[in-house]
């Protein structure tokens, strides 16, 4: 998270120092994003940079914690509220919402397909804060995120439009709530 400085700013320096960043990740995946390309935005010289942030990472951190959304907190939220069947079925809709229809499409869009080890373990103890560790360690939920990653990665990664992403995630959630056996049983009649 950003340094001290950077909180010390006044609202508009820090506003633009917020706002390079935010576009350099809104316009490039974290690995091709540069710090030379915020720092000419700002015209401040590199130096600068870090006495507002550790390094990119950081930057890229802070600008994921403000601008986007736990999905899984999306999720866990639906299921204090309504049975497993329902919550993943409206949970599909939630998904679209916040990941596809939203201002932030490319900021989510280069996370599912940037993201690596590297990236998951360092923002781990980042992203435990709102999702408690419990629900993330049983199978359901390990089962779940699974499928559900790979459904937005492959939205994100084949350009899915929202028809195909719902039909396929109708199909793959059906897949896991009936079984794999029911599943194979009915597509051999």
């Amino acid at each position: 998270m950003p340094k001290s400085t950077y909180f010390s700013l006044s609202d508009e320096k820090r506003k633009r120092v917020y706002d390079a960043c935010l576009l350099e990740f809104q316009t490039h995946s974290f690995h091709e994003a540069k710090i030379m390309h915020i720092v000419k935005a700002l015209d401040i010289p590199r130096g600068s940079f870090y006495q507002y942030f550790e390094d990119l990472k950081d930057s890229y951190y802070y600008i994921l914690s403000q601008e986007t959304v736990e999905i899984h907190d999306l999720f866990f939220n639906l299921l204090k509220e309504y049975p497993l069947e329902v919550a993943l079925n409206k949970y599909k809709y939630l998904l679209l919402e916040n990941l596809v229809n939203s201002p932030q499409y490319n900021l989510y869009k280069y996370r599912f397909l940037d993201w690596t080890y590297e990236l998951e373990r360092d923002w781990k103890p980042k992203g435990e804060v709102t999702v408690p560790a419990r629900e993330l360690d049983n199978p359901i939920s390990q089962v779940l995120k699974s499928v559900i990653h790979n459904l937005v990665y492959r939205m994100f990664s084949e350009n899915w439009d929202e028809q195909k992403f719902i039909e396929t995630y109708d199909k793959e959630i059906k897949l896991l709530t009936e079984g794999l056996l029911n599943y194979v049983t009915e597509s051999k009649k």
